[in-house]
């Protein structure tokens, strides 16, 4: 399986803190069969104000910690960030690290407040698209907003906006409410990729083979093929970065 969504990196925002935690989280992401991990630590200005120059570093210095390990999982560096004015500078100077590429525009995570949908968010979005950039928004099923008012998800969907689902979503962490939301896009396929964004060893450890374990009975193996490997491979394609 291949996670697009991790605060593994230790260090830099609100995911692991140690470079032992990270250690112990990448061998339970393998245990759970993730063989590719993208490391994406939030640019969120104002509490996270990581750069890409420094996560750049950050990630190659915990990439030869990795290898020194002898870890036997691929990593890759890209980053969710939160929405607002922030980001058309950043497309702009080119300071966000790229997730992948999809129909030929640059894919980044993009995150929106638990509560909120802020307003002008609708514009961000088309001025990203018109910039040949394509925000993947992340765990919408867990913004309070969307899940009272669906229709306003559906608009980023028709726009063209990939969506990706936390997986501990699909197995009841969140709420019955939040679980509900998070099948309903499965059911209606309008699910890009399934991730974990796991964040520690306990509450929010990597899950994503115990998740896709559970969706088994519900959803053809095709599908869940989909979601968990194949569509996001079509983003790294052949920019994944080896750790052997």
């Amino acid at each position: 399986m291949i996670d697009i969504h991790s605060h593994i990196l230790p260090g830099v925002d609100d995911g692991a803190k140690t470079l032992g935690e990270s250690f112990d989280m990448l061998n339970m992401a393998i245990d759970q069969g993730v063989t590719t991990q993208v490391l994406t630590p939030h640019i969120h200005i104002g509490r996270y104000n990581n750069t890409k120059l420094g996560l750049l570093k950050a990630f190659s210095e915990f990439q030869a910690r990795v290898k020194d390990k002898g870890l036997s999982i691929t990593l890759r560096l890209a980053a969710e960030v939160r929405i607002g004015a922030e980001i058309m500078p950043l497309i702009s100077n080119k300071q966000i690290p790229w997730l992948g590429q999809l129909n030929g525009k640059q894919v980044f995570l993009l995150e929106f407040p638990r509560i909120d949908v802020p307003h002008g968010s609708d514009n961000l979005v088309r001025w990203c698209i018109a910039q040949n950039v394509l925000p993947l928004i992340v765990h919408p099923e867990r913004n309070k907003t969307f899940l009272n008012k669906p229709e306003k998800l559906q608009w980023y969907i028709k726009k063209g906006c990939p969506i990706q689902i936390t997986a501990s979503s699909l197995s009841g962490k969140f709420g019955d409410d939040v679980k509900h939301m998070a099948l309903d896009l499965m059911r209606k396929n309008q699910v890009f990729a399934v991730a974990s964004d796991c964040h520690n060893l306990k509450g929010r450890q990597p899950d994503l083979g115990k998740v896709y374990t559970e969706l088994k009975d519900e959803f053809d193996a095709d599908y869940l093929t989909k979601v968990f490997v194949s569509n996001p491979q079509s983003l790294l394609k052949e920019r994944i970065r080896v750790v052997a």
